[in-house]
C-alpha cells in the first residue's frame, strides 16, 4: 500500500501544482486512499519531496527522481538558470 501511495504521489506533484499537505492529502483521498495528514507528512519526507517557487510565487511539492542520479529536466533547468559556482 505504501509504494501504492508513493507512485501516486509522486504522479500527483507531477501533475499539479500542489502547495500544502493538506491538498495532496484531499487529493489522495480522492483517488481512494485512505490517510491521514501524519502519513501524508512522513510520506513527503521518505520521498525527500520539497518546495520550489511554482506560479505567482506560490510554493509547490517537487520530486526529484533519484533513481540512477537522473535529474529530472525541471531540475536541470532550475540549476541552470540559478547556479552561479561551486567549490569543493
Amino acid at each position: 500500500m505504501k509504494v501504492n501511495r508513493h507512485v501516486k504521489i509522486v504522479e500527483l506533484v507531477n501533475k499539479y501544482d500542489i502547495e500544502t499537505q493538506e491538498e495532496l492529502a484531499d487529493r489522495l483521498r480522492a483517488e481512494g486512499f485512505q490517510i491521514t495528514q501524519a502519513t501524508v507528512s512522513r510520506d513527503i519526507r521518505d520521498l525527500h519531496l520539497f518546495k520550489v517557487a511554482g506560479i505567482e510565487k506560490k510554493y509547490r511539492y517537487a520530486y526529484i527522481n533519484d533513481g540512477e542520479s537522473d535529474i529530472s529536466p525541471k531540475m536541470r533547468s532550475l540549476f541552470r538558470d540559478c547556479l552561479i559556482s561551486v567549490r569543493a
